[in-house]
Order: structure tokens, then C-alpha cells, then sequence
């Protein structure tokens, strides 16, 4: 269970000739308001002797909405691809190319701890715009961006960690994205 979210980052990819990710600094995409992550799994099933004998289910992708409370300029043109100009105007066009990014945060969870995310590799579409003029009240029009994600060349798609902030892992979380420590093992067989 969370009861919070923060600390909203994201970390650029260069995939080398082999497929191979490496991440770039991360850097604070805005102030967090929700984040969705739908996770797409792929299932089957086989039956025998009149029952299921085996079920399987795998991760194929996953949908990432961040609701934040703004997007800067130079924010949106670089997880959007899009070109910008010495003034600072940025410019989309029909051949922008969206990069991959790592997408990390926290999330805050009963008593002193969090729940602390990266997903590895998600690339993001270009956001829908909602305007409205002033009226009586104040109405806050915020950006909501959706981007896929997938695996990497390893086959993992995200870390995450629960600790306190004062915890040596968690305390780096966001200087740099989390890689295995060591070869991953699956959970035990109970």
C-alpha cells in the first residue's frame, strides 16, 4: 500500500551496436501527481487430463502515465524529441523521434519507508493540451504523459527497493539508474 508519490526523474539511454543500454544522468522530470503503470502480460494455459497442467503468464509492455505539475520546455523537447532554437522556442514536427528513457520515483509507504521504482526502458508519445479560460474559480490544467514501455537487452524491465530514505541504497537511488548488484535469481520455490 502508498499513501504518496515524489521525486519524479528520468535518465536517458544510448544503446550501443549491440543492443546494449547505458544510462545518462538522471534528471528531475517535475513535480509528481500520479502515476499509472499498467503492466501487459501475455498468458496461456494448458490442459490435460481435464484440468490446466500448466499456466504461464509473461510480461510483454507496460503503460506509463505521469500526471505532473508542469512540463518545462526543455523538458518536454527532450523526452519528446522535438528540436528547440536559441531563443528557447521549442518546435514540433511530424519527424520528431521520441529517445528511450529510464522513468524513476518514489513512493511513499506506511510508517517511514518507500517504495522505490526505475523502469528501464519507456518512450513517450506526445501529450494531449487542455486549455480553459479563467472563471470564478481557479482550475489548475496540469500535463498527463503516457509512454510504453518494455525490456531491456537483459530482459528486465524494472528495479525497485523498499527502505527508508536514511538507507545507504536508497539515499543514491536517483544519482544514477539501479542495476543488479549481481546476476538476478529467481524468488525461491516454496
Amino acid at each position: 500500500m502508498t499513501i504518496g508519490l515524489r521525486d519524479l526523474f528520468v535518465a536517458p539511454i544510448a544503446t550501443d551496436e549491440n543492443g546494449v543500454d547505458t544510462y545518462g544522468e538522471p534528471v528531475r522530470l517535475a513535480k509528481a501527481i500520479k502515476a499509472n503503470v499498467n503492466v501487459k502480460t501475455a498468458e496461456g494455459q494448458l490442459h490435460a487430463d481435464d484440468g490446466i497442467d500448466v499456466a504461464d503468464k509473461e510480461f510483454i509492455s507496460l503503460e506509463m502515465k505521469l500526471n505532473t505539475n508542469d512540463l518545462s520546455p526543455r523538458i518536454r523537447a527532450m523526452i519528446l524529441g522535438q528540436k528547440t532554437d536559441a531563443d528557447g522556442a521549442v518546435y514540433g514536427g511530424g519527424d520528431d523521434d521520441a529517445p528511450y528513457f529510464a522513468v524513476g520515483f518514489r513512493a511513499k509507504k506506511r510508517g517511514k519507508t518507500y517504495l522505490y521504482l526505475w523502469y528501464y526502458r519507456v518512450k513517450f508519445g506526445v501529450p494531449s493540451e487542455d486549455y480553459e479560460t479563467k472563471g470564478e474559480n481557479i482550475n489548475y490544467k496540469t500535463p498527463e504523459i503516457t509512454g510504453i514501455g518494455m525490456t531491456r537487452h537483459d530482459g528486465l524491465w524494472k528495479a525497485d527497493y523498499t527502505a527508508a530514505e536514511d538507507d545507504h541504497i536508497a539515499a543514491g537511488w536517483f544519482d544514477k539508474v539501479r542495476e543488479p548488484a549481481e546476476t538476478p535469481t529467481p524468488p525461491p520455490v516454496v
